[in-house]
């Protein structure tokens, strides 16, 4: 098949989907709407970017990332339901088509409602810790990652696309893909341990789950400016809480969990995505 930067709108993958429309660009690969050429049905399709093709770490890592979405199954997360490479070598994974609004855009354009972001909230927590019991941190949980659906009446069902920068627990005997004193991913949700090249773990996506926690109600993250004074911010500099910035008000249960989630010290984190999706079901930390 054509490079995706060659029309591809109208071409065919693998004998098998055509490509009816670009929906949006991912860390490594371009989403696009296409269709079975069986049956007709909507699908979502992920190609690896034009430009990476030639780049042997990336291409593992848009498969580390298939092989990761392909593993387990969640429901706030893309079903994948075929993955492979073209006759040239180019990897894809097609998921269940779901349209909707990538977080980041909702942030941007809405006021989220304390409740709102309990919902949202807890079920980014819930997909994490999935994600955690089998070995795998996310390491770029961001609210570009996070699609919210219509589904069922509720608008803001959260669907998780993006796991191409995902670490892997030692013990699950595959490569690393991240040299030393590289950091890849977005600068305001990085963990104060990542910036500083420690261990990392599952408090290390708690760390940005809180970011985000802290975005959705106060409009903002805690950190702004140039990437390397965020990333300083990160690891020295104590967050306000997030009703010092927000419009609207903020129980004093969720300023002390969203700042639980944001300490410097992995140990005074939440210990699991599950203690904090309890947390925000239940509108109370401790849970």
């Amino acid at each position: 098949m054509t490079r995706p930067d060659e029309g591809m709108v109208g071409g065919v993958l693998v004998g098998k989907y055509e490509l009816v429309a670009h929906l949006q660009p991912g860390r490594f690969g371009d989403f696009w709407e296409g269709r079975r050429l069986t049956d007709h049905g909507r699908v979502a399709i992920k190609l690896l970017k034009p430009q990476l093709f030639s780049n042997p770490k990336a291409v593992a890592r848009f498969e580390r990332e298939t092989d990761l979405l392909a593993s387990f199954q969640h429901e706030n997360l893309l079903q994948v339901l075929d993955h492979g490479r073209t006759h040239t070598g180019v990897p894809w994974v097609v998921t269940e088509f779901r349209r909707g609004r990538r977080l980041a855009d909702v942030i941007t354009e809405l006021s989220l409602t304390v409740q709102q972001v309990r919902h949202i909230g807890a079920q980014v927590a819930s997909v994490l810790s999935a994600a955690h019991s089998r070995g795998i941190v996310h390491r770029g949980i961001d609210p570009d990652a996070i699609l919210l659906v219509e589904d069922g009446g509720d608008p803001h069902r959260v669907k998780m696309q993006d796991f191409g920068l995902a670490h892997l627990s030692p013990d699950m005997g595959q490569p690393a893909l991240t040299q030393a004193g590289e950091r890849l991913g977005s600068f305001e949700y990085m963990a104060p341990e990542y910036i500083e090249e420690e261990v990392l773990d599952v408090r290390t996506d708690l760390y940005s789950l809180g970011i985000i926690l802290f975005e959705m109600l106060a409009g903002q993250p805690p950190f702004v400016g140039r990437p390397g004074e965020v990333m300083r911010k990160h690891v020295y500099e104590a967050p306000w809480a997030p009703s010092d910035l927000a419009e609207n008000p903020v129980p004093k249960w969720f300023d002390e969990l969203v700042l639980s989630l944001l300490a410097k010290d992995p140990d005074l984190r939440p210990s699991s995505g599950e203690t904090v999706a309890r947390a925000l079901r239940s509108a109370a930390w401790p849970p």
